[in-house]
């Protein structure tokens, strides 16, 4: 819960958004990645929150893809919480990892690939539902229902035979990623509709 609202801070902040949109463009893994994730880290988010647990100092060690994992969610709640899930995302093209990454795709790790395509199916399978994950609160009885209603489009998204064991952490980051940046993509398709 305290991740959730970390990253809710770090994303609401104007002068973060350049160092967060770099930190992810970064492939994980790559020399770069722990670095960007300290300079796109808001010390005063971490501050705010010492405060409303008034606590004179509070320490949060987070691993640079955990990090990234709730960036996503707080980025949909930022951009798109209030709006709802876009209609169409069944009908968008795929997204393109290479344009998504600095330096493309080429080096990404060999588990992000699988973990992204299942979040994008899920995502188009069940915005609505997806939607309602990303904006429950971490360990809420809202985020339960929200898992519970998922599980039709989780199995659908699996592999026949294939098994899958996620925590609402991960399913979280990769269903945030997915959704976030479909409702990104969904955009300029949505005004081309209007016009």
């Amino acid at each position: 819960m305290e991740l959730a609202g970390y990253a809710d801070c770090v994303v609401s902040r104007k002068s973060f958004r350049k160092p967060v949109a770099a930190f992810l463009r970064t492939v994980p893994g790559s020399p770069s990645y722990f670095p960007t994730a300290l300079k796109a880290a808001d010390m005063t988010c971490l501050n705010a929150a010492a405060m409303r647990r008034r606590a004179s100092k509070l320490e949060m060690k987070i691993q640079p893809d955990t990090f990234r994992d709730a960036l996503y969610p707080a980025l949909y709640r930022r951009d798109f919480g209030k709006l709802g899930p876009p209609t169409g995302l069944v009908d968008l093209q795929p997204l393109s990892l290479a344009a998504e990454f600095e330096g493309g795709s080429a080096s990404l790790p060999a588990e992000y690939k699988p973990g992204r395509a299942f979040g994008d199916c899920v995502a188009r399978k069940a915005p609505q539902d997806v939607h309602a994950l990303l904006m429950a609160e971490p360990y809420s009885g809202a985020e339960t229902a929200a898992v519970e209603k998922l599980k039709p489009a989780l199995g659908y998204c699996l592999s026949n035979g294939q098994t899958v064991k996620l925590s609402r952490g991960a399913l979280r980051g990769f269903t945030g990623e997915a959704m976030y940046k479909l409702a990104v993509a969904a955009q300029p398709v949505a005004a081309k509709k209007a016009g």
